[in-house]
């Protein structure tokens, strides 16, 4: 296959950026590890040294089975100022009188705790959670402001911030995670006429765990999900949409079967009803459905490396014979997705499609800058190169190698 210099150029100018800054070689990224990726959100608020303070944690599932845990009911907290060090006890708000917690399989929980902050503490803190792994986070802490004549005791308290009371009517959240890929990237060759963008999430629709044997465990495995993925066109005056495809999609995910093989961490099995259409009529309307299964396998390498091996399998149901007959040589009938890389570190995706037409293949090539912004900005920089047939629904005939560069929310 070939492929032009300045292809090559991105990929190896974007490879020894991230050499030079000390990036982990390449490993698996099916962030299925077996312990959650925890992240520390600081204090949004203007903190006051001998006042209660609150900070964030997300708390990361990248496996393939629910966590349900009463170790995040509180944390201790360490808290380093000028040399000086405190331990605290911070408790989570949001947990029940049980603090037990469910951080959902590929999802996340998002926590709020709570701590009295030294009077001592005044100034640049810096905050990390003892017997955690992850990075500290630093805030800004005013100094002890003193009480006035006749204020009551509860003057200090203050008000809610928006979103921890109206959470308390969204019980359902955790079981709604990212899905596919989540991205917004420019074109860059051969040009922005090529920029993509995509949305996509899941939602459990049951919450009996596997292991709790009858009904629940049958119903535990079913999801819907959504996947859109639209083209835009940023180099013309009126920035159209050349096409999207909406794509909903009911499965089910068994996620552990036990092969009793040491070196396989991760096996299971998701089958499902996905149909695609482009939202559109006439001449240009494209739609189609499919009915497959995957299997879902991940090797553990090294350290916390990954490499995971899907293979993808479906047939076509109900097909638009009209506008889309010969979708099927163009598009095939397998997809083979390897994945590699580590959870917080450098990820490489690749989809490979074999068809009548001939194969195609999509890469994505994404790194986390949290590091590069003190845990400031949770984005992935995020290059896709896509070579072959069908990308859209509309020209799925036509041959395109795409090179695109931009941010993503989930990988």
């Amino acid at each position: 296959m070939y492929y032009p210099l300045n292809i090559k150029t991105w990929y190896a100018a974007f490879l020894l950026i991230i050499l030079i800054l000390g990036a982990d070689p390449l490993h698996s990224a099916s962030a299925m590890a077996p312990t959650p990726n925890i992240f520390i959100v600081p204090p949004r608020q203007n903190a006051v040294a001998g006042q209660p303070t609150h900070f964030t944690l997300f708390i990361q599932n990248t496996g393939t089975e629910d966590i349900i845990s009463k170790d995040y009911g509180s944390v201790m907290v360490a808290l380093k100022l000028d040399g000086q060090a405190q331990v605290v006890e911070a408790i989570g708000v949001e947990t029940g009188p049980d603090r037990m917690i469910t951080v959902p399989a590929g999802g996340f929980a998002k926590l709020t705790y709570e701590f009295k902050l030294p009077r001592d503490m005044a100034g640049t803190v810096s905050l990390s959670l003892e017997g955690f792994k992850s990075p500290p986070v630093l805030f800004a802490a005013g100094p002890t402001v003193q009480p006035q004549a006749g204020e009551g005791e509860n003057a200090s308290q203050g008000q809610l911030v928006i979103g921890e009371k109206q959470d308390e009517f969204q019980p359902f959240l955790k079981n709604l995670s990212a899905y596919e890929p989540v991205y917004f990237l420019f074109g860059a060759d051969p040009g922005r006429e090529k920029s993509k963008f995509q949305i996509s999430f899941k939602y459990k629709l049951f919450n009996g765990p596997f292991d709790s044997g009858g009904l629940n465990s049958l119903l535990d495995g079913f999801h819907l999900a959504y996947t859109q993925t639209s083209y835009w066109d940023l180099k013309s005056d009126s920035k159209p949409f050349d096409d999207s495809s909406y794509k909903p999609e009911l499965f089910y995910l068994v996620p552990k079967i036990d092969l009793n093989l040491p070196w396989v961490k991760i096996f299971g099995v998701q089958s499902g009803f996905q149909h695609e259409s482009n939202g559109k009529g006439g001449d240009d309307s494209r739609s189609t459905n499919y009915i497959y299964i995957k299997p879902i396998m991940a090797i553990s390498l090294f350290d916390e490396a990954y490499l995971t091996v899907a293979p993808k399998l479906w047939m076509y149901v109900m097909n638009e014979d009209e506008t889309n007959p010969d979708l099927a040589d163009y598009r095939g009938y397998f997809d083979l997705q390897v994945q590699a890389g580590v959870p917080m570190g450098l990820c490489l995706d690749t989809h490979t499609r074999w068809a009548e037409a001939g194969p195609s293949i999509q890469a994505d090539l994404s790194y986390p800058l949290t590091s590069f912004f003190n845990n400031g900005l949770n984005l992935y920089l995020h290059l896709q190169y896509f070579n072959g047939y069908a990308e859209r629904l509309k020209e799925y005939d036509a041959k395109e190698e795409i090179f695109r560069i931009g941010f993503s929310l989930s990988r």
